[in-house]
């Protein structure tokens, strides 16, 4: 018997979409350390973004974050504050939420240039790790090579205000992670790992269990420093 275009198939009617997804953007995040950017007056109005992981081959297995819509209020011109409707409520796309956060980020860093910057970006859609790579796999990599510019930068900064007076406190945490990231032995990385404390003279971190300054030369360990010149 030939079925009426009228009858609705059960089986069809009640099958459900196998791949459904909420709406949003993905913040790519390929720097070696977790980020944290605040929009104070949105809602939500702090984005904490994942570390990406670097990999034994180089490449960076990237932590994302998922953007949806963002909110904010504004006063209504012809209601009281206090009264009902005296806000009216904005919504700021996805996209221009991701592209907040990362522009926001990445041009509040020194020794960026045409050709080098944080790696942090945004693409289109609610994405994994690993559809990232499959779909934006040139974006991946041109990001990352930017990235690693960027970081080359920052240690050669550090190169040159650690040559003028090794102060451990020319160099910052960033440009330290930017070394390691780069798999560089730098004086000022490993100086920096030690455990230390204030020298009592300039109040220098020095080493701990340093015998002189290494920054304003003073003895901090008269007994020791004797008994080695008496050695």
């Amino acid at each position: 018997m030939k079925m009426s275009a009228s009858v609705v198939d059960p089986f069809v009617s009640k099958k459900k979409p196998v791949f459904v997804r909420e709406y949003a953007c993905t913040v790519v995040n390929l720097l070696p350390y977790d980020i944290r950017e605040e929009k104070p007056h949105m809602l939500p109005s702090a984005f904490n973004i994942p570390a990406g992981k670097k990999n034994p081959d180089g490449s960076v297995t990237p932590g994302i974050l998922h953007v949806a819509d963002g909110i904010h209020y504004i006063p209504n011109p012809i209601i009281d504050d206090g009264k009902p409707g005296s806000s009216i409520k904005q919504t700021t796309p996805a996209r221009e939420m991701a592209r907040s956060i990362c522009e926001d980020y990445n041009c509040a860093h020194v020794a960026t240039d045409d050709g080098a910057e944080p790696g942090l970006f945004w693409v289109d859609g609610r994405l994994e790790a690993d559809e990232v790579l499959e779909h934006y796999k040139d974006l991946y990599e041109f990001r990352l090579a930017r990235m690693k510019n960027w970081f080359t930068n920052l240690v050669a900064m550090a190169d040159a205000d650690w040559n003028k007076n090794h102060n451990m406190m020319a160099v910052s945490d960033l440009q330290k992670k930017a070394a390691r990231f780069l798999g560089i032995k730098k004086d000022w990385v490993e100086f920096a790992a030690v455990e230390t404390l204030n020298c009592k003279f300039c109040t220098s971190p020095v080493p701990l269990g340093a015998i002189v300054c290494p920054n304003c030369h003073n003895v901090l360990d008269v007994k020791k420093f004797e008994e080695m010149k008496n050695a």
